[in-house]
């Protein structure tokens, strides 16, 4: 299973929800999922809608955890 990793990514690049939510079109709702660390059934769109604004590959992003 695979988690979305961006506590760390927002954090160095110092965004807040509202420069997301502005930057990306995103929900905070959705962005609130994005950044809780946990298991979601996110679309590729929005993966790739959120890598395109930080700039960096979906790889860089996601990270695999052992299913529970």
């Amino acid at each position: 299973m695979y988690i979305v990793n961006l506590y760390n990514v927002i954090w160095k690049k110092k965004y807040t929800y509202n420069d997301i939510e502005k930057g990306t079109g995103l929900s905070r709702a959705t962005i609130c999922h994005l950044l809780s660390g946990e298991y979601h059934d996110y679309q590729l769109s929005t993966l790739e809608t959120i890598s395109k604004f930080f700039n960096c590959s979906i790889h860089d992003i996601l990270i695999e955890v052992e299913d529970k």
